[in-house]
């Protein structure tokens, strides 16, 4: 895993940190963009994929069905520069559930599904990590 800052606004209401090679988090403390997927422990976010533009629709595709997010913004990398395009994603939920696999699963597929400890995947999705 990367856990990588890569930006921070000036008066802190937001940081974006790479997760992965291809995986960026934007966390908002206060959600002004009606992200709506703040809970009342973690904060509103959105996250940017980076990837080649032949796989932009696969990976809208696997967005949609797989993520349950419908809203989608295919744009040039802005933070995740080593790639020919970035899909920004709006509306995704931190945890999977019954209904929809979450960042937690993301983080493992664009780890090449590398195994991760629960508590590593729960550290990189939601920042807490549990002390021993």
């Amino acid at each position: 895993m990367v856990q990588q800052a890569l930006k921070s606004s000036p008066n802190g209401n937001f940081k974006i940190t790479q997760l992965c090679e291809n995986l960026a988090i934007c966390e908002a403390k206060v959600d002004r963009h009606n992200w709506g997927n703040a809970t009342e422990t973690e904060p509103a976010f959105l996250i940017y994929l980076g990837c080649k533009r032949k796989e932009v629709a696969e990976k809208i595709n696997y967005i949609n069905n797989a993520l349950g997010c419908y809203w989608c913004e295919v744009r040039k990398p802005k933070y995740l520069k080593d790639f020919e395009a970035e899909i920004k994603i709006r509306g995704m939920q931190r945890e999977s559930d019954n209904n929809a696999y979450g960042l937690d699963y993301l983080i493992w597929v664009e780890n090449n599904y590398e195994y991760l400890e629960d508590e590593e995947i729960e550290y990189y999705a939601t920042g807490y990590m549990p002390r021993w």
